[in-house]
């Protein structure tokens, strides 16, 4: 990946403007969760129903971001970032103007579509603005401000609604992300990528030459090569252990330790921090070490072993949190070396498509986690969720490791990251 020449002030930028957009569609994305419990007894819902936007959401948005890939790389990834944010937006503050079901699941499905652009469009700038040796630290504080903006949601949202209600809390939310949009919208020239690099030096030094020809097959055939699709599957199994306690933990929480609503998210906010925090340190791991695979051992199996000990034994909820924000700081030192690892295989010019492709997996695995997760509390063994996600955590392990021998014995024509071990 070639980089562009910036100075420091104008990186802080990006990464100011780019994590303050991640941060928002984190946040849009977990809304409803924190607000199970309410929403079930207010408006008789199961959690299984309730479970079933997430899964429209997550639905859509796998269905729309490998197309939005390939846009952003075709047309450039700044119109693409503002326009996704403001429909994100006005779709998750309009929940809170209706109480038709059936509106919902249209509003979900509208907030997935917008929720498609941020990886591409995300990654596509911070590769090209980034230089090689602090891309990881980058990719880290991207990462770090989508789990914050998850952090924010559980407190966030149970205070709004206690002031305000529940209508309000969305509403209120949605504004927010529409003056965001505004904003960024203002400032958006300085968040270009290669495609606008590429056609801003052709405009500046016009030398009549042929297009290249546009293969929309090989294109697509290079997201199947084996590495790459070993980067989705990853995707897949970590989303279903991460997804599954982002969204159902706090519930899980009230129904094994009779702990209140807002101590239980309380809980899960501990976990995001920390795991925020661990990203942080992740970045600086990467930078330093490579993806490698003594990483991924070290954070997916002791972070698995503590959900297993809190899905095994009856603990007071402060016991529970140290433990989670623990388990939660292990995962997320891990992030930061995913992506080099994702980066280290896409082709130049293909990282919209690459990192949209991949990303799928996660929102397949968003797509599992409410129906699987809304059954088994359902079911009333609410201590499984954390079994379930412990279990998810080791399988992506699994994939992590297939990735590296994929690169290491050459399949797909990929060449693998200089710093690969």
């Amino acid at each position: 990946m070639a980089s562009v020449g910036m100075s420091v002030g104008r990186g802080v930028r990006v990464m100011g403007l780019i994590g303050t957009a991640h941060f928002m569609s984190h946040f849009y994305f977990l809304a409803l969760p924190p607000l199970f419990t309410v929403l079930s007894a207010e408006l008789h819902l199961s959690y299984t129903a309730l479970g079933f936007l997430l899964t429209v959401l997550n639905l859509t948005s796998t269905l729309a971001t490998t197309p939005v890939g390939f846009i952003v790389d075709r047309f450039g990834a700044r119109r693409v970032l503002v326009g996704g944010l403001l429909v994100q937006a006005v779709a998750t503050g309009a929940i809170g103007l209706v109480d038709s079901y059936l509106a919902w699941v249209g509003l979900f499905g509208i907030a997935g579509i917008a929720y498609a652009v941020y990886h591409p469009a995300d990654y596509a700038i911070m590769s090209a603005a980034v230089p090689d040796p602090w891309r990881g630290r980058a990719f880290s504080v991207h990462a770090c401000s989508g789990n914050l903006g998850s952090a924010a949601v559980p407190l966030t949202m149970v205070w709004l609604s206690h002031v305000w209600g529940w209508h309000a809390a969305f509403v209120a939310i949605g504004l927010v992300g529409v003056a965001l949009a505004i904003l960024i919208a203002l400032q958006g020239d300085t968040l270009v990528d290669e495609t606008e690099t590429t056609r801003r030096a052709a405009k500046a030094n016009p030398v009549p030459s042929p297009k290249p020809a546009v293969n929309l097959r090989q294109e697509f055939a290079m997201l199947f090569t084996a590495p790459v699709m070993m980067c989705f599957l990853y995707y897949v199994v970590s989303q279903m252990s991460l997804g599954g306690l982002r969204s159902f933990a706090a519930a899980a929480l009230v129904d094994m330790n009779h702990a209140s609503l807002a101590a239980a998210n309380a809980a899960l906010t501990g976990l995001m921090l920390a795991a925020a925090t661990g990203i942080l340190v992740g970045g600086w791991v990467a930078d330093r070490f490579g993806p490698r695979v003594l990483t991924a051992v070290i954070g997916l199996v002791a972070s698995a072993g503590l959900l297993f000990v809190i899905g095994s034994v009856s603990l007071p909820i402060v016991a529970i949190t140290v433990l989670l924000s623990l388990s939660g700081f292990l995962r997320g030192t891990i992030q930061s070396t995913r992506d080099l690892i994702v980066l280290s295989v896409t082709p130049k010019g293909a990282t919209g498509k690459v990192f949209a492709f991949v990303y799928n997996g996660a929102t397949i695995g968003g797509m599992i986690v409410p129906l699987v997760f809304g059954w088994v509390l359902d079911s009333g063994t609410p201590s499984a969720v954390f079994w379930v996600s412990g279990c998810a955590m080791l399988a992506a392990l699994l994939t992590f490791i297939g990735i590296k021998r994929a690169i290491a014995s050459g399949r797909g024509d990929v060449e693998p990251a200089a710093d690969a071990a």
